[in-house]
């Protein structure tokens, strides 16, 4: 994500739930329609390829993705590896926020084919919240790595985008934990380690609530580590399922 561009502080409580059958607080579908077509015809192949072929991936909770309506996938994030794995493996189309510094060769063509959303870290990057909230309020799905950047994966902190995005977009948060990526894929390798069991486990959505004043940096704060809290809890569950303890 990147820095935070919202209003002057002001403490405000909170009163309502963001949900997706509420009215969208954001202006609305301003960025060009994505076609996932890609996503719809090649997707398939990919990830069997992807999981009989080149890694093991499991796939746990895919009952709780709900379609038709928008959703913001949020995921821990300890390696390279964990951004493919969300658009790959989700049952739907996902669209996440990836730093601008990707999109150069190959790689960049591969963002933008696959449509995914160019983001400058070092600014408050509204264009890219707004092409994100667009998808939103279309009833697509949006993917984010609230930590900020590749890490530990250990949720210690989060960033306020993700509270502005499921606030402003009226969306509900599903966890994603993405287990052993960090194993698989370590600094450093170029081609993952087959050896390595990598875990997707999707956790049920929830909804966040939404302040009287939704522009409140201070009232966005307590939303986002209300999110931190929640996917925490997701991540630490996951991990118990089967004793893993690394990200």
């Amino acid at each position: 994500m990147t820095a935070d561009p919202l209003a002057t502080p002001e403490p405000t409580p909170a009163v309502a739930t963001a949900s997706p059958t509420a009215s969208a607080a954001h202006r609305g579908a301003a960025s060009p329609v994505y076609s996932d077509r890609p996503h719809r015809l090649l997707k398939p192949g990919v990830r069997a390829v992807l999981n009989r072929l080149v890694m093991r991936v499991s796939l746990e909770g895919v009952e709780n993705v709900p379609h038709g309506e928008p959703l913001i996938f949020a995921g821990n994030h300890s390696s390279w590896l964990d951004g493919p794995l969300v658009v790959i493996e989700a049952p739907r189309t996902v669209r996440c926020l990836v730093k601008s510094e990707m999109y150069t060769g190959i790689a960049g063509r591969l963002l933008r084919f696959s449509g995914q959303i160019p983001i400058d870290r070092g600014r408050p990057d509204r264009d890219a919240l707004h092409t994100a909230l667009d998808e939103l309020s279309r009833g697509g799905a949006i993917g984010v790595f609230p930590e900020g950047t590749r890490g530990s994966g250990e949720m210690a902190a989060v960033q306020h985008g993700i509270a502005y995005l499921a606030v402003h977009g009226r969306c509900r948060v599903l966890p994603v934990a993405c287990l052993n990526t960090a194993a698989a894929l370590p600094k450093g390798a170029r081609w993952p380690r087959r050896s390595v069991r990598v875990r997707v486990v999707y956790g049920k959505p929830f909804e966040v609530e939404v302040p009287a004043n939704p522009r409140s940096r201070r009232a966005l704060a307590a939303v986002a580590e209300d999110i931190r809290v929640r996917l925490l809890d997701h991540l630490e569950t996951a991990r118990a399922t089967h004793g893993d303890s690394t990200a």
